[in-house]
């Protein structure tokens, strides 16, 4: 049975974009990567200051294990 209703933000260790581009949390200033139910991709900046990644849309990620 499929799910209903928003579908989650997930914080993962990195993602592959549709531009054939990765964002993961080894990348300069990164400190944590989000993909959000809409396809669109949060990061944490070394401030701890949570943006939106202007054009960035998310086709895979690398969960994390904790």
């Amino acid at each position: 049975m499929a799910r209903k209703g928003k579908k989650r933000s997930i914080q993962v260790w990195g993602c592959d974009l549709e531009d054939g581009t990765k964002i993961t949390n080894n990348d300069e200033g990164v400190v944590s990567v989000i993909v959000n139910g809409d396809h669109t991709v949060t990061v944490t900046d070394t401030n701890h200051i949570q943006r939106l990644v202007d054009g960035a849309r998310w086709v895979s990620y690398v969960p994390r294990q904790n």
